[in-house]
């Protein structure tokens, strides 16, 4: 984000409640947390052809899941714990079978895994999915007011609508929804997102990671690109515990930053830096989950996350985007890709090869014969060499009771530093395999924790 950028350029509200002065600041820091923790958890999985290495592992590891959030969350009772389910595939033709699947919250993590169990991945039609359905139907749920309110989208394909080639619904989500509206809708209701980007898939199309990177954007969530699903439970536990003591933060202080934000018209930059400086003069320590970026920089990439960031809809974005020229990739994950024996391929050309699903395999069809489909979409666990061993288990070596506990501030399984938007050469603990790393940290509350808990302080605190 641009350094002065307010509050409504940020994708947020452009009307402001009237508020009170600013001295509420330093009087909410000094103040105390909120008490019992509770959590409502939303899986939104994709269940097309592409996906079922995720859908195994979530099956797999649901109970572990729950139980290191619970234990590591420091809930108290069963009940504090929800979790709800959402599968989706697209919307007819281009899917006949279903367009999403609402399983409800249950407290019950048996029936999540039964739930899990009933799912397997097929069919899915051209390359964008119903991911827009599948939000919404999230957002319509029965999330409780009191509890930290968390949506973790798995995916490796954009919604309709976002301005990809050969989309069978270029004008949209056949339901009406605009994705950017409900995302903001999220936001105002204090549901954070957190998108598990399945790569190499997504990046084979030329908006879907600039899309995806503004809505949890706005909704103070993350994007956590990962190249392999034995990863996702270490993605999936430390995103959650991340948010956990972002949510203890938001309503520590939310309403005295929220006063600055909307009645001030102070910028989230502003605010964010004074709020980041007060809570390091405390001492606040918070987790953070680190996930190694695979993504390279670039200017286009940027402006195209701002055009759906401030745009109102779909339809007012579009026009404004530009195409990211050569890979989205860095360097590090192109090698390592090419030394697993599979050559790299620009997804960026004139033509781009048709996909046909299936639970198991992804067959392209000749550029010649069908220009007017997206990429195809190759299973993500292919690429090994980027990925995580196959003969580790899920949380590799665990330390003292459960893998995510804090050993002098380095999690069990973690040998890297940084943020997920890239590494320092300087920090950067490389064992020359080549593999993607996940970390939990635990240290002091970094700048970019700050900004996204005074956007979701002023998202909040203008849906009152």
């Amino acid at each position: 984000m641009d350094e002065d950028m307010e509050l409504e350029g940020a994708g947020a509200p452009s009307a402001y409640p009237s508020t009170q002065p600013q001295q509420y600041l330093q009087q909410d820091l000094n103040g105390p947390s909120d008490g019992r923790k509770m959590l409502d958890l939303v899986f939104v999985q994709d269940c097309t052809g592409s996906q079922g290495s995720y859908i195994t592992s979530a099956t797999k590891n649901i109970q572990s899941i729950c139980q290191h959030i619970f234990e590591s969350g420091k809930l108290q009772a069963p009940e504090d714990l929800r979790i709800g389910l959402v599968a989706y595939r697209d919307h007819p033709p281009q899917d006949h079978t279903y367009v999403t699947k609402n399983f409800g919250f249950t407290s019950d993590i048996n029936q999540v895994e039964r739930d899990l169990s009933s799912l397997y991945a097929s069919g899915g039609g051209d390359g964008p999915e119903a991911v827009t359905a599948a939000l919404a139907e999230a957002l319509t749920m029965d999330w409780r007011p009191q509890a930290s309110k968390m949506v973790v989208l798995i995916a490796d394909a954009p919604p309709h609508g976002i301005g990809e080639y050969g989309d069978g619904f270029d004008d949209g989500s056949p339901d009406g929804n605009d994705p950017l509206q409900v995302a903001r809708e999220m936001a105002s209701r204090g549901i954070v997102l957190f998108f598990v980007a399945c790569e190499p898939a997504l990046s084979g199309y030329a908006y879907a990671t600039d899309f995806f990177q503004a809505i949890t954007n706005i909704t103070s969530g993350l994007m956590l690109p990962l190249t392999t699903a034995d990863l996702l439970t270490h993605a999936i536990v430390g995103s959650v515990l991340e948010n956990l003591d972002m949510e203890r933060l938001v309503r520590e202080v939310g309403q005295a930053v929220s006063q600055r934000i909307l009645g001030n018209n102070e910028s989230v930059d502003d605010v964010a830096r004074e709020l980041h400086e007060r809570l390091l003069l405390r001492n606040e320590n918070t987790k953070k989950v680190v996930i190694e970026s695979i993504y390279r920089e670039s200017e286009e990439a940027k402006h195209n996350v701002q055009v759906y960031m401030q745009a109102p809809s779909l339809k007012e974005a579009k026009p404004q985007l530009r195409r990211v020229p050569g890979t989205r990739f860095t360097d590090k994950y192109l090698h390592a890709r090419m030394n697993s024996g599979r050559t790299y391929t620009s997804p960026y050309t004139p033509y781009v090869p048709a996909r046909t699903k299936t639970s198991t395999t992804t067959t392209a069809t000749s550029p010649s014969t069908s220009p007017s489909h997206s990429p195809p979409r190759k299973v993500v666990t292919d690429f090994a060499a980027f990925g995580a061993p196959s003969t580790a288990s899920v949380f590799g070596t665990a330390v003292a009771s459960t893998p995510f506990s804090l050993a002098g501030g380095k999690a069990a399984f973690g040998g890297i530093r940084g943020g997920n938007r890239g590494f320092d050469d300087d920090e950067e603990e490389d064992d020359g395999d080549g593999r993607q790393k996940v970390e939990l940290r635990e240290d002091s509350i970094t700048l970019d924790q700050a900004r996204r808990i005074a956007m979701q302080s002023a998202w909040r605190s203008a849906r009152v």
